[in-house]
């Protein structure tokens, strides 16, 4: 259990960088970061969803001492491995000019894969709070 709140700390980091980045890119203009993010938009989606991960992970963590749930590892691994490839996505968006990104079919089937692995996790964590 003591892996959520890692992973929780771990993404509310992430998130806060990803603030300052999009700052940086949205608001200061740094040419460089334009350049390497020109759908800046998904930098903040990125950055939302690091935090909601977060804090999911968080109120599962809080749920389950207080409730005596022990998470199986294959739960925590799945809202970890899920929580961290979410918002990861958005960040592979923001590198290409909404008009030419074209995701291939190894995209594809990452983002389904990590979409599958987090409903996994975090629904059984919700039925074995239940």
């Amino acid at each position: 259990m003591a892996f959520l709140v890692i992973g929780a700390s771990i993404f509310l980091i992430i998130s806060l960088a990803l603030a300052w980045l999009a700052t940086a890119v949205r608001i200061m203009r740094v040419p460089a970061l334009q350049r390497i993010f020109p759908a800046s938009d998904n930098i903040i989606k990125s950055h939302i969803d690091y935090l909601l991960m977060a804090l999911l992970i968080i109120a599962f963590y809080l749920l389950g001492k207080q409730l005596n749930v022990v998470y199986p590892a294959w739960v925590i691994w799945s809202m970890l491995i899920g929580g961290f490839s979410n918002p990861f996505t958005f960040m592979m968006v923001a590198m290409h000019a909404p008009e030419a990104f074209k995701p291939g079919p190894l995209f594809v089937i990452g983002t389904m894969a990590s979409f599958i692995i987090t409903t996994v996790g975090f629904v059984a964590g919700a039925l074995m709070v239940l």
